[in-house]
């Protein structure tokens, strides 16, 4: 193979002073070119004088400089050819000698232009091809071109020697590594000699290279920065992979270079060693080191990660939250401190802001085991509501979650939603044990038997560890199969499961229950919104009105007396009691036609009574009353986006905005968003503080000449504003 005689060429090619060499028998003075050596002294080139000079005693070492060096140049149009090649125009040296062969034929070029020209032009055709990593190009050109593999040309002996590595000949790298190491004498290029070959040797032949160093004057040996850089090599190869370890005298020499440096990378590449073999107690100084020196997302991820490890979650997410968004990596490391936080036990109670800030991530990336642990706490704290809404979207996100979906059967349990309840049960029977013991008792104890055996099992996942902690004990008594599905009111007291670790308390957050409703107008009041701010601007207005939902359909009829008469004339007198904006009066009529109508009069009355729910701002019972006959499609498809458009109304006046806008999202695949739909998702964003969502709306609808909008923009800017005083 050609490349195998690269490595022979370099002592071929090159003679080290005291060797034979090429040179002439002793007391003879060799014919030496000096053209070359001549040009640069007349250009005071110092540089390049010193080099050639180098050069050629190299090959020849019985030469010595002429005493006339700095003479006169005589041949100006070869003085002018040298120029040419010290401004690095080969093409154009080529073609000045062309030129002057035409036009004197007797004339030669000095054989050590034409020699260094092949040179340099081979070098950076080697250049080029290792710039480009053909390798194959490279040991080839070495090849043809001996000459280059030399002292004088160490970066292309670290190229051939790279091209070695990566071509899997890592024993002729060497040989490369050490020829430069034992003939070439400038300190700096030999410290770049052993730097450049760390990355492509093996430990033992670094090693057999270092056995090569020297002493400067004063007896400091040349390569003691250069151990350093190998232990960090031994330790980043470990801190990938826990099954190495590196010797306890390298931990303490990168202890003492992380206090020494004012850089982050010392400390960074100590605290995630320590980490990824769990010392996360050590690790965390170091990793808070690395980010005061503005070690950036890396050393923000480990120090984020040594806190949730250390069981201090709470500490770690605001830290979290700064850094979400500066990698990937992060984002996912603030996703499992709120997490360990939410499924703690027993809950913890947390500040209204780290569940406002961590609901809009998880939206944002559809993040299932999110969206989970917000069900899990919701359902922890009491509110079920809550946690069947953040289960469902889960499921939604993800349909094959069986502890999502383990998650929505306690809730559909404890909110005695039987027919719910049964067709979870039924969907997921072959698939999940524990979701079938709600229902049956058999399987109930079956599976406490199965769990007093193992007696204690340990989980690393804490959303197993809260699923876990909820499977149903024999004490509970879930619905009946053929129960009927109950229309909960909004003021269910919601009590802990019997025998599980739930405690029964509101905490401060964005969870709050569902207050009773008063029997207020279907259309949301104009109150003020509850704004907790650190800002003297009160409150952000209220969103604009609900649209009425209210169909008027002209009727006549005579009145339904409570024993008897036509379905068709109560449904009459319903909307015409709807007309007069009496709902609750409309409702028995309503009922009547339902009970003794058919076809279309049953179906406009079960329209009607739901109609006439949601301007009394009951939800859930206009749903139920939707359902109590067939309708057509199309209306049924419209009475699917009244009742969310209510339902994100509802949900934002309690404050639940994360709620209303999944109740948004909803609507928008049923409807188009109409403005006040828009205006609403607006007011949600704001007050999740997520502002520049909100502005986003804002403008758009500012740009439409909503002048509604304004005043979000306002409110914006007011909150933006006092944010920065603040800080």
């Amino acid at each position: 193979m050609l490349a195998g005689a690269i490595v022979p060429a370099i002592a071929q090619q090159v003679q080290l002073p005291g060797g034979s060499g090429n040179s002439t028998n002793s007391g003879s003075r060799p014919k030496v070119d000096e053209t070359a050596l001549r040009y640069f002294a007349s250009q005071g080139d110092t540089r390049r004088l010193e080099a050639e000079i180098a050069r050629l005693r190299a090959l020849y070492p019985e030469w010595s400089p002429p005493a006339d060096l700095f003479g006169p140049q005589t041949d100006t149009e070869l003085e002018r050819m040298w120029k040419l090649y010290a401004d690095g125009k080969y093409s154009d040296v080529r073609s000045a000698i062309a030129a002057r062969q035409a036009a004197d034929p007797q004339w030669d070029p000095p054989a050590d232009l034409l020699a260094r020209l092949n040179e340099a032009e081979g070098r950076q055709r080697l250049i080029n091809a290792s710039d480009a990593q053909q390798w194959n190009t490279v040991l080839r050109i070495a090849t043809e071109a001996p000459g280059l593999l030399t002292c004088a040309n160490v970066d292309i002996l670290w190229r051939v020697a790279e091209a070695f590595a990566k071509t899997d000949q890592t024993p002729r790298a060497l040989d490369a590594y050490t020829y430069v190491l034992t003939n070439c004498n400038d300190t700096s290029e030999r410290v770049a000699t052993v730097q450049k070959a760390i990355p492509l040797l093996t430990d033992d032949q670094i090693q057999n290279l270092l056995k090569l160093e020297r002493k400067d004057a004063q007896g400091k040996p040349e390569f003691a920065v250069l151990r350093d850089d190998l232990i960090r090599r031994r330790m980043g190869k470990a801190a990938e992979n826990p099954e190495f370890t590196v010797p306890e005298d390298d931990i303490t020499r990168m202890e003492e270079l992380s206090k020494q440096s004012s850089a982050a990378g010392d400390p960074l590449l100590l605290g995630w060693y320590l980490f990824r073999h769990d010392e996360a107690k050590r690790a965390l100084e170091w990793f808070k080191l690395a980010l005061d020196r503005k070690g950036g997302p890396k050393a923000a991820e480990g120090y984020v990660l040594a806190l949730n490890s250390l069981g201090r979650a709470l500490e770690a997410e605001p830290i979290a939250y700064e850094w979400r968004d500066s990698a990937p990596e992060n984002n996912k490391a603030y996703l499992d401190v709120v997490i360990s936080l939410l499924t703690a036990d027993p809950p913890p109670v947390l500040d209204e802001i780290v569940l406002t800030r961590f609901s809009p991530v998880v939206m944002r990336d559809k993040y299932v085991p999110g969206a989970q642990a917000l069900g899990w706490y919701a359902y922890n704290t009491g509110q079920i509501v809550t946690a069947r809404s953040w289960f469902e979207t889960a499921l939604n996100w993800d349909p094959n979650d069986e502890p999502s979906a383990y998650g929505l059967a306690l809730a559909y349990w404890r909110l005695k939603d039987g027919a719910r309840l049964n067709a979870l049960v039924r969907a997921w029977g072959t698939r999940s044990e524990r979701i079938v013991a709600l229902v049956d008792p058999a399987v109930r104890a079956r599976l406490e038997a199965r769990n007093a055996q193992s007696q204690i099992t340990t989980y690393t996942d804490p959303l197993v560890a809260a699923a876990a902690r909820l499977t149903p004990t024999p004490t509970l008594q879930p619905p009946p199969l053929g129960a009927p599905s109950a229309t909960l009111g909004s003021n269910t007291q919601f009590q802990p499961v019997p025998g599980s670790t739930v405690t029964a308390y509101a905490p401060t957050s964005q969870f709050q229950p569902v207050p009773q409703f008063q029997g207020s107008s279907a259309q949301p009041a104009a109150q003020p919104v509850s704004y907790t701010e650190p800002t003297t601007y009160t409150a952000p207005p209220t969103p604009p009105r609900r649209r009425s939902v209210t169909r008027s359909v002209a009727r006549t009829g005579s009145s339904v007396s409570e024993s008897g008469g036509s379905a068709g004339a109560a449904l009459a007198r319903a909307w015409k009691l709807m007309e007069l904006n009496r709902p609750i009066e409309a409702i028995p009529e309503f009922d009547y036609a339902i009970k003794y109508g058919q076809g279309r009069t049953a179906e406009d009355a079960a329209y009607g009574k739901s109609l006439a729910y949601m301007r009394k701002g009951m939800t859930n019972a206009a749903q139920a009353a939707a359902l109590q006959a067939p309708q057509n499609p199309r209306r049924s498809l419209q009475l699917s986006a009244d009742l969310l458009a209510q339902r994100a109304y509802e949900f934002y006046r309690d404050g639940r905005y994360v709620e209303a806008i999944i109740s948004l999202d909803e609507h928008a695949r049923l409807a188009p968003e109409q403005q006040d739909m828009m205006l609403l998702r607006a007011w949600c964003y704001y007050q999740l503080h997520d502002y520049q969502s909100a502005k986003r709306i804002f403008s758009a609808l500012a740009a439409q000449g909503n002048v509604k909008a304004n005043e979000g923009i306002n409110a914006i800017a007011a909150s933006t504003r006092q944010l920065r005083d603040a800080y």
